[in-house]
């Protein structure tokens, strides 16, 4: 098939950059781009890296376990699991 008539890339100009220098011109290596984050943000990067430091693991809360089940003493109720499962529709 042959398109006749108006070129399809009549109009169509160079890729300008904010500078208003036409892309492919010039040596761009030169700028430089700045990034400052805001307070929010900052707080928010404070808060993971104290996020991260924190064991996802309560030591306490197991070790006790541990020893309930190395004694003996540790009991599971199959109608307690039973009932949580049915009030959490699984």
């Amino acid at each position: 098939m042959k398109i006749t008539g108006a070129s399809v890339l009549a109009g169509l100009q160079r890729p300008v950059d904010v500078r208003g220098k036409k892309a492919g011109t010039g040596d761009l290596s030169r700028s430089s781009d700045v990034f400052e984050a805001s307070e929010r943000a900052k707080e928010y990067g404070v808060a993971r890296k104290g996020i991260a430091q924190v064991s996802d693991v309560r030591e306490a809360v197991v070790a006790n376990l541990q020893t309930r089940i190395a004694k003996g003493e540790y009991k599971i109720n199959p109608y307690d699991i039973a009932s949580k499962l049915v009030d959490a529709r699984i």
